[in-house]
């Protein structure tokens, strides 16, 4: 298994700055993120993707990744208003996009909060609306949607194990797929050895990280109450090849350098253990 380091951690620091710690520390790859200052879809122009081209050859990184900001201001595939559903489109396209011209296979999506007094059937049916328009175009580049299903405090769309299942079914799309953030079925609850189980080949991608159980809080390895170790088991058990994402977000990126030097070494304890 390959490891990568979530770019978000260092959100105060422009993309290099992020390049420059994964090579010197040790990880495999750079997960990007698609906000500023680092790679706002919008701000990713022809000069810009090529100098991340040059950063994965400079620094001898992958980017396995690319990460469009979706859960905060200002867009929301869940949202009730069909402009910002629209806008949100428009948007992931152009993330798209950005992703083909940085050799990045695949973007992440999850689904914002729909707001309270909202229905499933109908919540539902939106970001179906919308990933829909996305798949043509994800067909037609060749780059996989993975869809990531995040903790009742962040949304209530996509939150559990089997809505994740149940969209992607239903979409029917070879380019949608699913991944595993550690984090998530630990507060909800459901069982690890369930995502590969009931995704199948579909199971794309981890955020490998620590929690409390309590919630979305990440925590770095040995940190949290996950018997990090055993759930590198059940990971191997599954013959998943695939990459284990570092996403250690605040309040760590008050050093983000330190954290992310202390996160891969762990990690990597831990798959030499296990």
């Amino acid at each position: 298994m390959k490891i990568a380091l979530l770019s978000l951690l260092f959100r105060r620091y422009h993309l290099e700055k992020v390049f420059e710690v994964a090579a010197e520390s040790g990880y495999d790859g750079v997960e990007i993120w698609g906000g500023r200052p680092q790679a706002y879809p919008y701000d990713m122009d022809e000069a810009r993707c090529q100098d991340v081209l040059r950063m994965k050859e400079q620094y001898h990184l992958e980017v396995p990744m690319y990460t469009p900001e979706v859960l905060g201001y200002p867009f929301n595939m869940a949202s009730q208003d069909r402009k910002e559903r629209m806008e949100t489109v428009d948007y992931l396209l152009k993330a798209l996009d950005v992703a083909k011209a940085i050799g990045a296979p695949r973007i992440q999506l999850a689904t914002g909060h729909a707001g309270y007094g909202t229905s499933r059937r109908e919540n539902k049916e939106h970001v179906m609306e919308v990933l829909k328009r996305l798949a043509e175009r994800a067909e037609k580049l060749e780059v996989d949607i993975i869809l990531e299903a995040v903790t009742l405090m962040e949304s209530n769309v996509l939150i559990f194990l089997d809505d994740l299942v149940e969209l992607i079914e239903d979409i029917g799309s070879p380019r949608i797929k699913g991944m595993l953030d550690t984090v998530t079925p630990t507060v909800h609850q459901e069982t690890i050895s369930d995502y590969f189980e009931k995704l199948g080949e579909k199971m794309a991608y981890i955020h490998f990280i620590d929690s409390d159980g309590r919630d979305q809080h990440h925590f770095p390895v040995g940190e949290g109450k996950i018997p990090m170790e055993a759930l590198v088991s059940v990971i191997r058990k599954y013959h998943y090849d695939g990459w284990l994402s570092s996403e250690l977000v605040w309040p760590y990126g008050r050093d983000p350098e330190l954290f992310a030097i202390q996160e891969v070494k762990n990690i990597r304890r831990l798959l030499e253990r296990a």
